[in-house]
This record gives C-alpha cells, structure tokens and sequence, in this order.
C-alpha cells in the first residue's frame, strides 16, 4: 500500500494500536494536522506546552505498558519537552517523539527556529535518534522508531522530520506493522539461576528488593508468589530509585523500602535485587548503601545497571518475571522460611498546630484517596508519600526519579487516559504547580477525572533541606535564599482555567474537598496549606 507521506505516518502509528497524538504543534505539523482532519482512528490530544505532551505521552506508555507518541515543534518545541522525556528514559516508557523540523532548505541558513545539531540536543534521552531523509523514507522510520521503543529495555525513541517531506503529496510505500512485532524479552542462563539459587538456598537471613522493574513488566504477582514460595521477606527499592511498586505494601511478607540502617538490611546475609537500580545517587554516600561482605544477587532488564556502580555476585540480565519463573523452578522443593515478624509502625498524631504539616496531610490523603491510582510529585512529601500510600499493584502508585518538576500534572492525566474508569489522583507541591501549570488547559479540556492537590507551601523545601545540610551562613542565620516563591493564589489560577479549585486550611476541610472530588466526573484541585518553615516532613 503507498500513501502520502502525512497519510502513511498516522498509517503506521494506527497499525501499531497508536490512538492518540500528542502535540503542541506549529507551523511544520501543518500536514499532519490536515491529514486528521477526516480521520478517527487517531485523535490528535492537543496541549498547550511540549512538556505537557510528552508528560502525558509518558503516562499513558507508563499504565498500558504500550507505545505512545508525542509530536513537538522544530527546535524550540523539542528543548521544552527535554525535562519529561528524561523522566520517560528512566522509566523505561515506550514514547515516541516526533519532532517537526523545518525545511532542509533554510535549515542550512540557521532560519527560524532551526538547529544546527538537533539530533545531539536529544541523543543522550532516548534509545536512538534519526532524521528521516526523503519522503519516502518516513513510514519506515516511524516504524522502525515504534519497534525500536517497545524492544526490551523498553524507552523512548527520537524521529526528526522535515516540514517539505511531510508535505510532499507523492504516494510512499507503508509497512505492515504486524510483521515488525516480536518478543524481546529475554532471560539469563541456567548457570546464574543456579547460582542465585544456590545462595539463596544456604543463607540464613536472605532478603529481597522489589524494584520498578517487576511493576513495569507485570510481574508483581510472580514475586508475591515466590516470597510465599520460599518465606522471604521484601523491601521496596530505595527512595531515590522508587518508581512504582513492586510488592503489595498490605501482604504479610513487607517490611518496607530498603535503607542501609533497615534491620532487615543490616542483619541479612544475602541480598537479592530484583529490577531494583544500585543505586539512583542523589548525593556522594555518607553511609555505604550496601552492608560490607553480604552477597549481592541483583536481576535487572537493562544490563547497563548491573555492576554500574557496585560489584554483584550473580547477575540476573533479562525480565524479571522470567528471571522469577526461573528462581521459582529451580526452588521448587526448598521448604519455606519464618518471615521475621515486623517491626511495630510508630504512632503518629496530629500536631494540632494553626498550619498544618506534611506528614499529617499525608495521612488523610492516603486515607481518602485509597483505591485511586496515585501520581507523586511533591518533592517535600514525596517520601513519607511513598511510604504511607497503599500499593496493592505496580499501578497504584507512580513517581519519577527525574526531578523534572511538573510532570506529574501531564503524566496523571496520560495515567487517566489509560486507566478509564478509575480514579487519578496527583500529589504535587506548590512548585511542581507552577512547572506544570499548562496541563490544568489539558485537564479542562479533557474533563478526566483527576483530582489534584497541591501542597503549598510557599517555597522550594528542596532547597531549604539543601542549605540546612549545607550547613552554612544560611542555617545559622534562618535566611534561605531562593526558597520564597509564595504569593499564587492556586485554587483561583485552577478554576480560571476551568479545573474547579478549593483552598483548605484544615483536616476536616481536606477530607470533605476530596470527598467532593470523589463525587464528579471532572478534573479538580484542592490547594492545601502546609507550614511554610518545615523543609523535612514528619
């Protein structure tokens, strides 16, 4: 079958189960734009900022486990989807970016908003970058771009293409989709499953880490199976790689998220990560992450993980719900073990304080939002967050280890879009409100039922923490600077937008606000007050 350029790219995008395009486009997308004029296989999903497009793109490859794409505008449009796609690459999301570029004519003359080395602006997020070279050469790249995303590592891919291809009638040929499938899953020899299971058999006190991996490639369940299968206990990954869940934070078998003081850790003799990173570094460590002389198992789809930064005993290279049929097999007939009782939680009441705390929010916020899936982005609740929220599956919860403020508004409504029936909610901070901002026309213009709430606090708590730790002038005088960013007034700047908006300064308000959220078929925004001063939660 031959199309036309414009034609033959929503052809192959269709035929790879592609149903939505998200863009922010300009004048290069012009064609493409016209060719979805009749159509209604693929709906364009426009947004008002690239970041919001490829944050929903992201969230939507996140939930499904499939392909999406995001079409950005020539040079500009690409810098401002930068931050999200980096977000995309280290949850290894099948997104797609197409990149209308400008003419190759008036490229070479640096005219209006070219670049001289697009492809090395985006070469260090993505799996591959290229540039289509001739119309008929189009089809076939975006088809190879799909196939290349969706390949085991899973992770976005990068298509650059001219304005003058796409807007050159002349038919070019289509390719067949379905004969570019395949499985790319892989999974380690006998020699290293014997191995693990070898340790495993003769430790004493082995635990496991869940990482995002086992979420990622639905394997949560397998895992469940074989801590029962063998009386294990499992921890999460540790704060700064948690992505999603990949254990079930209610099953009697979880002790938590894995630190170097857990007395799990400490006392192990033999560790075994299953798609857990060692380690996402947030800072140089003061403590060694791993106890000294202890065993190290660690499975990882991605071999670029496996001994980056710490040796490893056995290496599990593959899917890690293959690698956990393998262990399982190959343990078949070992009894199981005690799991170690867990340790009592610490009670927590309420400060009964004029302004309210983060860790109190936290609480209610678990409480009422049970049952929804859960986006995290507020950096000064993120990890007591992550720790008090209920996780019964690798979609209950989903955060980015990015740091790329604001995606949590864009990737919530994506998550929304791939989980229809369910409620979404986003936690996010006053800052991250502010990067994100564009995504409250998507959400309004979507009429998704996400519920978002912001807690504000009036600065960068980041910051704050960082100079607190610094431990200089800053800490001993009470003077923060670059902290102080209050002063929006958010419930009123979300109902502007057509997102209905409601400021809290209490529990019982919080309650009742996402009570009323519960109640409707439409995005809203629940601003609640936190203290200005506190840059670490309790």
């Amino acid at each position: 079958m031959s199309r036309p350029a414009a034609h033959a790219l929503l052809d192959v995008l269709h035929d790879w189960g592609v149903d939505r395009l998200f863009t922010c486009p300009g004048s290069t997308e012009a064609a493409v734009l016209d060719a979805l004029v009749h159509r209604k296989d693929v709906e364009p999903v426009l947004t008002t900022h690239e970041g919001v497009a490829v944050s929903m793109a992201d969230g939507l490859a996140r939930i499904t486990r499939e392909p999406s794409v995001a079409y950005l505008h020539a040079n500009v449009g690409l810098t401002n989807g930068l931050s999200h796609l980096y977000a995309a690459q280290l949850g290894y999301s099948p997104v797609v970016l197409l990149n209308g570029l400008k003419p190759s004519s008036i490229q070479a003359r640096e005219g209006f908003t070219t670049g001289r080395r697009m492809r090395d602006l985006v070469h260090q997020y993505v799996k591959s970058d290229w540039q289509s070279l001739s119309s008929a050469a189009v089809p076939e790249d975006v088809n190879r771009a799909v196939r290349t995303a969706v390949t085991e590592p899973a992770g976005p891919v990068w298509v650059g293409i001219g304005q003058e291809l796409l807007e050159n009638d002349e038919p070019v040929p289509v390719p067949e989709a379905a004969r570019f499938r395949f499985d790319s899953r892989t999974a380690p020899t006998a020699g290293p499953i014997r191995a693990a299971a070898d340790l495993l058999v003769t430790a004493q006190r082995p635990v496991i880490v869940a990482g995002n991996e086992i979420a990622r490639v639905r394997a949560v369940e397998q895992l469940v199976a074989l801590s029962e299968q063998l009386g294990l206990p499992v921890l999460h990954e540790d704060r700064r790689g948690f992505e999603r869940p990949g254990f079930p934070t209610d099953h009697p078998h979880f002790r938590g998220q894995y630190s170097p003081d857990h007395p799990l850790v400490r006392d192990a003799d033999l560790l075994v990560f299953l798609g857990a990173r060692l380690f996402n570094e947030f800072e140089p460590a003061r403590v060694p992450p791993l106890p000294d002389g202890v065993p190290v198992v660690h499975g990882h789809g991605d071999a670029r993980h496996i001994a980056m930064i710490h040796g490893v005993d056995v290496a599990l290279v593959g899917d890690q719900g293959l690698v956990i049929a393998a262990l399982a097999g190959a343990l078949a007939d070992q009894a199981p073990r005690t799991v170690p009782p867990a340790a009592p939680a610490p009670a927590r009441t309420p400060s009964g304080g004029a302004v309210l705390r983060p860790g109190e929010v936290v609480d209610v916020l678990t409480e009422s939002l049970r049952g929804s899936t859960l986006i995290g982005d507020a950096t000064t609740a993120g990890g007591i967050l992550q720790q008090r929220a209920h996780q019964a599956s690798g979609d209950d919860y989903l955060v980015s280890t990015s740091g790329s403020l604001g995606w949590g508004m864009g990737a919530a409504l994506g998550v929304a879009m791939g989980m229809p029936g369910r409620r979404v909610a986003a936690v996010l901070g006053d800052g991250v409100f502010q990067f994100g901002l564009p995504a409250l026309w998507s959400a309004a213009r979507s009429g998704l039922p996400v519920t978002y709430v912001v807690l504000n606090n009036g600065g960068y708590a980041a910051v704050g923490s960082a100079l607190q730790r610094f431990g200089g002038d800053a800490l001993a005088s009470g003077v923060y600077p670059g902290v102080d960013i209050s002063g929006p007034r958010i419930a009123d700047i979300a109902t502007g937008f057509g997102v209905p908006g409601r400021r809290v300064t209490t529990l019982p308000e919080l309650r009742d606000a996402l009570a009323d959220s519960a109640g409707v078929d439409h995005p809203t925004l629940v601003e609640v007050m936190t203290e200005p001063t506190e840059f670490s939660p309790s």
